[in-house]
């Protein structure tokens, strides 16, 4: 199988919920359409976290997920709660406070399947799992193999690889960027959408939306392979960048 010659980009959403900021949610939806982009939708099933709670409950939220649905988005199992309550270190520790690393393994257990099942009672199939604040450990894994969740949505590399018996879709931008090669997902949140940032959406898809894929598309159309050394040597080097940052940040200020 050979991998697409030029850049692949994946859209997510994450944080989404019957409480979420309909005006945000709302800026992207045209373009989405026009577009035709199939995104990533990251549904919090069970929301307790004030943080999400923007606006009252919307009537339509179920029923609009499973539009998106039919039209192409991949559903994805975004925790359970979104209660990040949690302090153990993740694969991906970008957080000291997690909601599912850490916990042992008949909490986590029960919060996905917990998870999957409200999904499923609100007519949608989650496919791919996104992980609140990145916080996951190998515990997690286990219990998504277990129940049958084959994909997660997160890690730093340029494509997709193997580990801990499911395949990783790499989530390593929040907001568009040009690349030469590789699959990179931009994760964005309705819920602190600027006119900013939802104009530079624009512009990017108005040059690259022939470049947009989908989940179905990349498990398709890139090889199945192991993580290899490469990744890791990117992978830490993107954590490498992001820490600078922050304490770049934090003198700053």
């Amino acid at each position: 199988m050979t991998s697409p010659a030029k850049a692949q980009y994946l859209l997510r959403f994450d944080d989404l919920c019957p409480t979420m900021s309909r005006a945000g949610w709302e800026r992207f939806v045209p373009l989405l359409l026009r577009f035709d982009v199939k995104p990533i939708l990251a549904i919090v099933p069970a929301n307790q976290d004030p943080d999400l709670i923007v606006d009252a409950p919307h009537a339509g939220f179920w029923h609009e997920m499973r539009d998106w649905q039919e039209l192409g988005a991949t559903i994805g199992l975004h925790g359970y709660r979104h209660v990040c309550a949690a302090w153990g270190r993740g694969l991906i520790p970008l957080h000291d406070q997690t909601e599912f690393a850490g916990v042992q393994k008949g909490l986590q257990q029960e919060w996905i399947r917990s998870g999957m099942v409200a999904l499923l009672g609100h007519g949608l199939e989650p496919r791919i799992w996104v992980a609140p604040r990145h916080g996951f450990d190998r515990v997690t894994l286990e219990v998504l193999r277990e129940e049958g969740l084959g994909l997660v949505s997160d890690g730093f590399a340029r494509q997709p690889f193997l580990d801990g018996g499911v395949t990783w879709i790499p989530q390593q931008l929040w907001g568009p960027r040009e690349k030469k090669e590789g699959v990179w997902t931009i994760c964005l949140h309705a819920n602190t959408a600027t006119d900013v940032s939802v104009k530079e959406l624009a512009r990017f898809l108005e040059r690259f939306a022939g470049q947009f894929t989908s989940v179905q598309q990349v498990l398709a159309e890139w090889p199945e392979r192991e993580r290899t050394a490469s990744d890791r040597w990117f992978h830490a080097r993107l954590m490498g960048k992001i820490g600078f940052d922050r304490w770049r940040r934090s003198v700053m200020r």
